[in-house]
């Protein structure tokens, strides 16, 4: 629905005041008679023709207000006018744009290494190609004066290489993950910094791999490991504090984690699920319960040329020590902006097993250039 409705031509005397309404995308309407009215503003407006017409406007869209001298109102700071409202007569809508509701946003970066080593004078020479690719995909929601909000991400890593630059080399899988991230909320009071939310993530692996980490079955082991064989599912209803525009901060006093494997043969392996059934076998579908969680996001824009994206969850079973069966899974996205939609991106993921007996967290950490586009 347009922001601004059909307008109609009203004479009104060239003494009335003249107001000024400065829009969020920084554009400016100069009119008369400002009332405010069911969440919307309604006032005479002048076209390109100098003519006056009634018309409404959301209050979504407002920015602020500065009133003529002698008015009773709201004074509020001037902000540049970068467009210019267009009527094509009395009987059309101006070009204000609407409300952005679904925020878009994709990134694909790439990295490919090369490295030759001959006559070392310690170990042996080095034949090797690497290539690593990312792709990271964002679907958000968020209306002015609606409660609901929605984050949706998809961040996928893939990386092969090749030890040795001869036919009788193979090509192995360096990196294969593919996760979902998603953030549902409902605001609670005025200023939505409490909300009832959930979240959910969903992990598996696009490819299917063979011992050794080959495409191909090289070593006769059969798959190991292939799309979805296996995936995780958690999720984690809670309540989540969101100080600023930045920081969402959710705690969930029950999660729960499921795991599944697609592939019969891949479950037999035993190398995901080791529960089995009454007839011996292994499972391919568990649950997991996670107790208590706390999932940390913090997304910032620095200026026009640094960004931040950084996932952090902790997950234990109150009923139990968090040693034995707590669980930290973090995820960082560090952009730094080259030319116009050229970044030079970092990523850094960490898992961490509490429960296990020698604690070694998994990290990787990858360097690459990539291309971000916002719609």
């Amino acid at each position: 629905m347009s922001c601004l409705l059909l307008l109609q031509v009203l004479n009104v005397p060239a003494a009335a005041q003249i107001d000024t309404i400065f829009l969020k995308c920084q554009q400016q309407i100069l009119c008369r008679h400002i009332q405010d009215v069911n969440g919307q503003y309604r006032f005479l407006y002048r076209n390109d023709h100098q003519i006056w017409m009634h018309s409404r406007l959301l209050k979504c869209l407002v920015d602020s207000i500065k009133y003529e001298a002698g008015h009773s109102g709201n004074i509020s700071k001037v902000i540049p006018q970068k467009g210019k409202n267009e009527l094509t007569g009395a009987q059309t809508s101006a070009s204000i744009p609407h409300e952005k509701y679904w925020t878009k946003t994709m990134s694909l970066g790439m990295n490919l290494s090369n490295v030759l080593e001959f006559n070392t004078p310690i170990g042996i020479d080095k034949k090797s190609l690497e290539l690593n690719t990312s792709l990271d995909l964002g679907l958000n929601y968020q209306r002015t004066g609606n409660r609901f909000q929605m984050t949706n991400e998809l961040h996928y890593v893939f990386g092969i290489q090749k030890d040795g630059l001869d036919s009788s080399a193979h090509y192995q899988r360096n990196s294969d993950e593919l996760n979902t991230l998603h953030d549902l909320s409902l605001g609670i009071g005025k200023k939505r910094k409490w909300n009832f939310n959930l979240i959910a993530k969903f992990t598996t692996s696009f490819f299917t791999i063979y011992g050794g980490n080959y495409f191909g079955d090289i070593a006769a082991t059969g798959p190991v490991q292939g799309f979805l064989s296996p995936y995780v599912l958690s999720l984690a209803p809670g309540i989540k504090f969101q100080p600023d525009a930045y920081l969402r901060i959710s705690l969930s006093p029950y999660s729960v984690e499921l795991t599944g494997i697609k592939s019969r043969q891949i479950a037999n392996t035993g190398a995901f699920i080791k529960d089995t059934d009454a007839s011996g076998s292994f499972k391919q579908f568990v649950n997991k319960r996670l107790g208590a969680s706390v999932n940390i996001w913090y997304d910032r824009q620095i200026k026009d040329w640094l960004t931040l994206q950084y996932r952090l969850t902790v997950s234990s079973d109150y009923f139990e020590k968090i040693a034995e069966n707590g669980q930290l899974d973090g995820l960082f996205i560090t952009k730094i902006k080259l030319v116009k939609d050229l970044y030079l991106t970092h990523r850094a993921g960490i898992k961490l097993n509490l429960a296990a007996s020698l604690i070694k967290p998994y990290y990787n950490q990858s360097l690459l250039l990539s291309y971000t586009k916002n719609f």
